[in-house]
Protein backbone atom coordinates (compact mmCIF):
# COMPACT_ATOMS: atom_id res chain seq x y z
CA UNK A 1 0.00 0.00 0.00
CA UNK A 2 2.90 2.49 1.22
CA UNK A 3 4.53 1.65 -2.88
CA UNK A 4 1.11 2.66 -4.35
CA UNK A 5 0.54 5.58 -2.65
CA UNK A 6 4.26 6.80 -3.68
CA UNK A 7 3.56 5.70 -7.08
CA UNK A 8 0.31 7.90 -7.05
CA UNK A 9 2.42 10.98 -5.42
CA UNK A 10 5.78 11.00 -8.14
CA UNK A 11 3.28 10.79 -11.01
CA UNK A 12 1.45 12.97 -10.13
CA UNK A 13 4.43 15.31 -9.69
CA UNK A 14 5.52 14.18 -12.95
CA UNK A 15 2.39 15.42 -14.50
CA UNK A 16 2.77 18.98 -12.60
CA UNK A 17 6.27 19.69 -13.83
CA UNK A 18 4.46 18.65 -17.72
CA UNK A 19 2.08 20.78 -17.82
CA UNK A 20 2.82 24.36 -17.04
CA UNK A 21 1.35 27.66 -18.25
CA UNK A 22 2.69 31.13 -19.02
CA UNK A 23 0.28 33.94 -18.62
CA UNK A 24 1.22 37.31 -19.72
CA UNK A 25 -1.29 40.08 -18.66
CA UNK A 26 -1.17 44.13 -19.81
CA UNK A 27 -3.93 46.35 -19.06
CA UNK A 28 -4.41 49.57 -21.05
CA UNK A 29 -7.01 52.16 -20.25
CA UNK A 30 -7.44 55.37 -22.38
CA UNK A 31 -10.01 58.26 -21.75
CA UNK A 32 -11.45 60.11 -23.95
CA UNK A 33 -12.11 63.99 -23.20
CA UNK A 34 -14.61 65.65 -21.00
CA UNK A 35 -18.23 65.12 -22.77
CA UNK A 36 -21.27 67.05 -21.90
CA UNK A 37 -24.46 65.47 -22.40
CA UNK A 38 -27.66 66.53 -20.63
CA UNK A 39 -25.65 69.14 -18.79
CA UNK A 40 -23.38 66.59 -17.20
CA UNK A 41 -19.72 66.37 -17.67
CA UNK A 42 -17.92 63.22 -17.78
CA UNK A 43 -14.91 61.22 -19.02
CA UNK A 44 -15.26 58.21 -21.44
CA UNK A 45 -12.53 55.30 -20.39
CA UNK A 46 -11.83 52.09 -22.49
CA UNK A 47 -10.09 49.39 -20.70
CA UNK A 48 -8.38 46.96 -22.60
CA UNK A 49 -7.28 43.78 -20.96
CA UNK A 50 -5.00 41.53 -23.18
CA UNK A 51 -4.15 38.35 -21.82
CA UNK A 52 -1.59 35.52 -23.30
CA UNK A 53 -1.53 31.90 -22.29
CA UNK A 54 0.89 29.70 -23.41
CA UNK A 55 0.95 25.91 -22.34
CA UNK A 56 4.90 25.03 -21.79
CA UNK A 57 5.12 21.70 -23.24
CA UNK A 58 8.26 19.05 -23.64
CA UNK A 59 8.79 16.48 -26.53
CA UNK A 60 7.49 13.72 -25.94
CA UNK A 61 9.49 11.60 -28.09
CA UNK A 62 12.67 12.69 -24.87
CA UNK A 63 10.34 11.45 -22.17
CA UNK A 64 13.33 9.60 -20.11
CA UNK A 65 15.80 12.38 -20.62
CA UNK A 66 16.78 14.53 -17.54
CA UNK A 67 16.85 17.82 -20.30
CA UNK A 68 14.07 17.65 -22.60
CA UNK A 69 13.65 19.86 -26.15
CA UNK A 70 10.60 22.33 -25.68
CA UNK A 71 7.74 21.54 -28.50
CA UNK A 72 6.65 24.98 -29.96
CA UNK A 73 2.85 25.48 -28.56
CA UNK A 74 0.13 27.99 -30.04
CA UNK A 75 -0.23 31.14 -27.67
CA UNK A 76 -3.83 31.93 -27.25
CA UNK A 77 -5.01 35.41 -27.03
CA UNK A 78 -7.74 36.63 -25.20
CA UNK A 79 -8.54 40.43 -25.20
CA UNK A 80 -11.43 41.97 -22.65
CA UNK A 81 -12.97 45.59 -23.21
CA UNK A 82 -14.42 47.43 -20.68
CA UNK A 83 -16.54 50.82 -21.41
CA UNK A 84 -17.68 53.53 -19.02
CA UNK A 85 -20.03 55.63 -20.20
CA UNK A 86 -21.14 57.95 -17.36
CA UNK A 87 -20.09 59.38 -14.16
CA UNK A 88 -19.92 55.68 -11.97
CA UNK A 89 -16.72 54.24 -10.77
CA UNK A 90 -17.95 51.08 -12.57
CA UNK A 91 -17.89 49.47 -16.46
CA UNK A 92 -21.02 49.80 -18.14
CA UNK A 93 -19.96 47.22 -20.95
CA UNK A 94 -17.80 44.51 -21.21
CA UNK A 95 -16.69 42.43 -24.26
CA UNK A 96 -14.52 39.47 -24.42
CA UNK A 97 -12.57 39.05 -27.70
CA UNK A 98 -10.44 34.92 -28.72
CA UNK A 99 -9.07 35.33 -31.51
CA UNK A 100 -8.64 31.80 -34.18
CA UNK A 101 -7.62 31.42 -37.49
CA UNK A 102 -9.24 29.64 -40.85
CA UNK A 103 -7.52 29.67 -43.83
CA UNK A 104 -5.06 31.71 -42.73
CA UNK A 105 -8.01 34.40 -41.95
CA UNK A 106 -7.82 35.99 -38.77
CA UNK A 107 -11.38 35.72 -37.10
CA UNK A 108 -12.45 37.31 -33.62
CA UNK A 109 -14.87 36.11 -31.35
CA UNK A 110 -17.03 38.47 -29.55
CA UNK A 111 -18.33 37.18 -26.43
CA UNK A 112 -20.73 39.56 -24.24
CA UNK A 113 -20.92 38.53 -20.61
CA UNK A 114 -24.55 39.26 -20.86
CA UNK A 115 -25.37 36.69 -23.52
CA UNK A 116 -24.96 33.21 -23.97
CA UNK A 117 -23.79 33.39 -27.52
CA UNK A 118 -20.55 35.00 -29.62
CA UNK A 119 -20.31 37.04 -32.93
CA UNK A 120 -17.42 35.77 -35.33
CA UNK A 121 -16.17 38.34 -37.16
CA UNK A 122 -13.07 39.24 -39.55
CA UNK A 123 -11.29 42.36 -40.46
CA UNK A 124 -10.64 42.92 -44.35
CA UNK A 125 -9.05 46.67 -45.38
CA UNK A 126 -9.06 47.89 -41.89
CA UNK A 127 -13.21 46.95 -41.40
CA UNK A 128 -14.93 44.38 -39.36
CA UNK A 129 -16.90 42.09 -41.17
CA UNK A 130 -19.51 40.19 -39.59
CA UNK A 131 -19.03 36.33 -40.46
CA UNK A 132 -21.71 34.65 -38.51
CA UNK A 133 -23.29 34.35 -34.95
CA UNK A 134 -23.10 31.59 -32.90
CA UNK A 135 -25.81 30.61 -30.41
CA UNK A 136 -26.05 28.07 -27.53
CA UNK A 137 -27.90 25.51 -27.92
CA UNK A 138 -30.06 23.92 -24.93
CA UNK A 139 -27.38 20.94 -24.60
CA UNK A 140 -24.43 23.59 -23.34
CA UNK A 141 -22.13 22.10 -25.79
CA UNK A 142 -23.24 23.12 -29.19
CA UNK A 143 -24.07 26.17 -30.52
CA UNK A 144 -25.92 26.71 -33.96
CA UNK A 145 -24.22 29.10 -36.56
CA UNK A 146 -25.78 31.21 -38.58
CA UNK A 147 -24.32 33.61 -41.11
CA UNK A 148 -23.10 34.53 -44.17
CA UNK A 149 -20.39 31.46 -44.81
CA UNK A 150 -21.60 29.45 -42.41
CA UNK A 151 -25.30 28.13 -41.38
CA UNK A 152 -25.10 25.07 -39.31
CA UNK A 153 -24.23 23.70 -35.47
CA UNK A 154 -20.57 24.52 -33.75
CA UNK A 155 -18.93 23.07 -31.03
CA UNK A 156 -15.74 23.66 -29.26
CA UNK A 157 -13.21 20.31 -29.72
CA UNK A 158 -10.64 18.69 -26.97
CA UNK A 159 -8.03 21.37 -28.51
CA UNK A 160 -10.22 24.11 -28.03
CA UNK A 161 -10.32 24.79 -31.61
CA UNK A 162 -14.03 25.38 -32.56
CA UNK A 163 -15.32 23.59 -35.30
CA UNK A 164 -18.58 23.98 -37.40
CA UNK A 165 -20.37 21.29 -39.09
CA UNK A 166 -22.39 22.47 -42.34
CA UNK A 167 -24.64 21.84 -45.42
CA UNK A 168 -22.81 23.41 -48.73
CA UNK A 169 -24.99 23.38 -51.33
CA UNK A 170 -22.52 24.29 -53.86
CA UNK A 171 -20.90 20.56 -53.28
CA UNK A 172 -24.23 19.19 -51.94
CA UNK A 173 -22.28 17.72 -49.16
CA UNK A 174 -21.76 18.39 -45.72
CA UNK A 175 -18.85 20.62 -44.73
CA UNK A 176 -16.41 20.62 -41.48
CA UNK A 177 -14.51 23.78 -40.96
CA UNK A 178 -12.07 24.25 -38.15
CA UNK A 179 -11.07 27.24 -36.62
CA UNK A 180 -7.36 26.41 -34.78
CA UNK A 181 -6.83 28.66 -31.57
CA UNK A 182 -4.60 31.45 -32.64
CA UNK A 183 -0.97 31.33 -32.96
CA UNK A 184 1.26 34.21 -32.23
Amino acid sequence: MKKLMFSILFLGSIALVNAQTEVIKTTEVKSKPEVTENGVVYNTKVKVVTEKTKNTMFDPAQKHKLNQDLVETPVAVTKTVMVDNDVDPFYDEKTKVVYYTLNGKKYGFYVDDNRKDFKISYTMNEKDINSARAMRSQNKNYYLVKGSEFNGVGYFDTNSNFVIEYYDEKSNTLEVAVFDTFKM
